[in-house]
């Protein structure tokens, strides 16, 4: 076994680790539950990006398209997209964590899942008209997995298709198990001759949505349109095929 190969190794057992200590926090399913006004500020604010910019590049007429989501959990961004026009036999996603896809197959078994790691995707080259990867990246530290992560996210990307990334722009200095990945980290990681990005800054910072948008809603979602305290990147990359 190689040097490469054994630091992918370590780096994908760290992640495992990592999630599974998220998966089993009470603290972590209260914060992100839905129930929780700062979780549903920064939720409808992803929703209505994204629909901004499918939009914006015509990618709306969803029936035929085929999706993937990479690193995609219990699934829930990936069924969102049922309710925009697609259909279930063309979603795929995949996640390194078995137990996040069983979850996701008994949430919803006509969606094709299965369970791996990204750097290492199970479908033919040209399979998909959009990739997804929701705040995958930042959870990785080790920069070689990344780029495989990339690689094979423009391998299975259809000529003429999307990639759509979705994640922390900062790093947490409180939280070493993670890392900003920044405008300029995402231009260089996947850049390729022609290549284009349309990137939009949103999501209010999370401390600040959790202490105002419980009391004041509305002043939370006005905060947010200004942009300067907002912390992730969410983007349309393409290339002039």
């Amino acid at each position: 076994m190689g040097q490469r190969t054994r630091e992918l190794n370590s780096e994908l057992s760290r992640l495992a680790a990592e999630y599974s200590r998220r998966d089993s926090s009470d603290v972590l399913a209260r914060r992100y539950s839905h129930f929780n006004e700062s979780t549903l500020l920064h939720s409808q604010s992803l929703e209505r990006n994204l629909l901004t910019l499918l939009k914006r590049h015509n990618f709306t007429n969803l029936a035929e398209k085929k999706i993937l989501d990479v690193g995609c959990g219990s699934g829930g961004h990936l069924r969102r997209f049922l309710e925009y026009g697609a259909f279930p036999n063309n979603l795929f996603g995949i996640d390194l964590m078995a137990h996040r896809i069983e979850q996701a197959q008994r949430l919803d078994p006509a969606i094709n899942w299965q369970v791996g790691s990204a750097h290492q995707l199970p479908y033919p080259d040209s399979s998909f008209d959009l990739v997804m990867s929701f705040v995958v990246f930042s959870s990785i530290l080790n920069e070689s997995l990344c780029r495989g992560i990339v690689d094979e996210m423009w391998r299975v990307r259809k000529p003429g298709g999307y990639i759509l990334f979705y994640d922390f722009a900062y790093s947490n200095p409180r939280n070493p198990a993670v890392r900003g990945v920044s405008r300029k980290e995402i231009q260089q990681l996947f850049k390729r001759p022609r290549t284009r990005f349309d990137l939009l800054r949103v999501t209010l910072a999370p401390p600040i949505a959790r202490i105002v948008a419980p009391h004041t809603y509305w002043l939370a979602y006005i905060i947010e349109q200004f942009k300067f305290l907002n912390t992730h990147i969410l983007g349309i990359i393409s290339l002039e095929d």
